[in-house]
Order: C-alpha cells, then sequence, then structure tokens
C-alpha cells in the first residue's frame, strides 16, 4: 500500500511538470509566431542608440529586467535598472532622463501602476519608450512607440514569464551581435577579474564562442 501511494504521489508529480512545460512551449509558440519583428529590429536599433538605457521591470518583472540589465552592462557603459519601493524613489532615479535616453518598460498581468508612472514620466520628456508586455493594449503601450508582446500565462498562483524571458534572451543576442567586438572586450576583461579574484571555478566560465 505505501508502494503504491508512492508510485501515485510520483505520477501526479510527473503531470504537473508535464503539464507547466507544455504550457510554457504553447507561450513560446504563440510568442513566435505573433512578434513583430520591425518593433523587435526597431528596438534593437533604438537600444545602441541611447546615450543611457534605463529598465523598468517591477515586483513580478523585477527579475526580468535585472536579467536585462545584467547584459546590457556588457554593451552600454550607461545602464540604470529601476528598483525602487515608491514613486519618490523611482522618479529620483530618472529625473536625469533625457530625449537622448531610452526606457524599457517591462510589465504583464497584474499591471504595475508604478511601472505605468515611470512610463508616462520617460514619455513625458520625449525619451525613447520600448515596452515589452502581453498585449497590444496593454497600458503601458500608450506612452510607447516601439511595442514587443510576448503571451503570459498562469499555472496556479504561478505567473509563466517564460516567454518574455525568451524575447529578452532574443534582445541580448541581437546586440550582441552588433556589439561583438565590444561585448568580447567586455566578456575577456571580465575573465580576467573572475580569474584573478576567484569568483568561479574555472569549468564555469562561459565560452567567448556564445558570442555568435
Amino acid at each position: 500500500m505505501i508502494k503504491s501511494n508512492i508510485d501515485e504521489n510520483a505520477t501526479k508529480e510527473t503531470d504537473v511538470v508535464t503539464e507547466v512545460l507544455q504550457a510554457d512551449g504553447k507561450l513560446i509558440e504563440e510568442t513566435l509566431s505573433a512578434i513583430d519583428r520591425q518593433a523587435f529590429d526597431l528596438a534593437v536599433d533604438t537600444i545602441l542608440k541611447g546615450r543611457r538605457i534605463y529598465i523598468v521591470g517591477l515586483r513580478g518583472c523585477a527579475p526580468l529586467a535585472t536579467f536585462l540589465g545584467s547584459y546590457l552592462n556588457l554593451i552600454s557603459e550607461m545602464v540604470t535598472v529601476v528598483t525602487t519601493n515608491s514613486a519618490g524613489d523611482l522618479f529620483e532615479q530618472m529625473m536625469g532622463i533625457t530625449k537622448r535616453d531610452v526606457v524599457i518598460g517591462i510589465s504583464f498581468p497584474r499591471y504595475s501602476m508604478r511601472t505605468l508612472k515611470a512610463i508616462e514620466f520617460a514619455g513625458n520628456r520625449q525619451a525613447k519608450v520600448i515596452t515589452l508586455t502581453d498585449n497590444i493594449h496593454s497600458p503601458i503601450n500608450m506612452y510607447s512607440s516601439c511595442h514587443l508582446i510576448a503571451h503570459s500565462g498562469k499555472v496556479s498562483i504561478v505567473d509563466s514569464l517564460v516567454a518574455p524571458l525568451s524575447v529578452i534572451n532574443a534582445l541580448v543576442v541581437a546586440l550582441s551581435r552588433k556589439k561583438k567586438r565590444k561585448v568580447s572586450t567586455a566578456l575577456k576583461n571580465l575573465e580576467q577579474i573572475w580569474d584573478e579574484y576567484k569568483v568561479y571555478n574555472r569549468d564555469e566560465l562561459n565560452s567567448l564562442g556564445d558570442i555568435g
């Protein structure tokens, strides 16, 4: 009887894994079929031309913003990932924004009002605004001229942001290929620092051949 219960629990666990991974795969497929390639190319060109890049993704979207910011730091010397516990903190970090700057706003249901206010603030100061969100009617698109759409979903209490992360990965790869020499130099410098200060084991360092 005990073995039967264990087998039953294992089957249920396997079904959950299958359910979630298949749902995530479907979201990626839907995003791939619907994404606007011209908007994607425009986003890449806009980021490359920006003086400073601000990334705004709060609450559940904060990990996406941090991930994107960590890689954009290899491409641009001036990247700010906006982190805030209040609207006042948000505007303090963005007060120097100008029309030469780029703001990347990331927001998925439930939409963060602070993210919306940050995008509105950037738009009012004529900054270039790129949004990554779930549909064309998302409120942050009111202040954006470049919309990247990625499908999101929910399984139980979990918001799936796998498709948005895939779009971010695509952005990073496209940007790194445009700035291949700069990224290679930055990675070489980082590897020297990591090696000198024993940040990683040698077998954990990524190969520079991955830039593409």
